[in-house]
């Protein structure tokens, strides 16, 4: 499998006053799809609060390619970039491709205030695809050198 992806139709909701794609729409459907990602990971419904455990985004990033407008087609895409050993901190950049295959939108997405995610988030983390850029994180100052 080369990423996670989700097909979606632009709708009238997601656009702005000029007819385009709103930045809000974008960084929805990546949560949209970060969210369905579980059960396609075979992680089992309710392990996250179960462990307490909560992702912590460190920010939005989104980058417009090309115009997306009402009714076109797009993917969104799911791959990691960064992953410290234990699983604490990560990236992952959403595609989101047009229907010819051209990307449309880039979204960086990265977490903050780190909590060790256990073994079955780990697993998860093992199962994603990796982007081909992919590298682990170095180890950063704060940070204990098994995160």
């Amino acid at each position: 499998m080369d990423a996670y992806s989700q097909t979606d139709e632009i709708r009238w909701s997601d656009i702005d006053a000029n007819g385009h794609v709103n930045y809000a729409a974008c960084i929805d459907a990546a949560g949209d799809l970060r969210y369905h990602i579980r059960p396609r990971a075979r992680l089992p419904a309710g392990t996250l609060p179960a462990t307490r455990h909560r992702t912590s985004l460190h920010g939005h990033q989104a980058r417009f390619l090309r115009e997306v407008l009402l009714g076109e087609t797009v993917t969104l895409t799911y791959r990691l970039t960064g992953l410290s050993p234990k699983g604490m901190h990560w990236t992952v950049p959403h595609g989101v491709l047009k229907a010819s295959g051209k990307k449309a939108v880039s979204l960086d997405l990265a977490t903050r205030r780190p909590v060790e995610p256990g073994p079955e988030l780990m697993a998860v983390f093992e199962r994603v695809p990796r982007n081909a850029d992919f590298k682990p994180f170095p180890i950063r100052a704060g940070w204990s050198s098994s995160s």
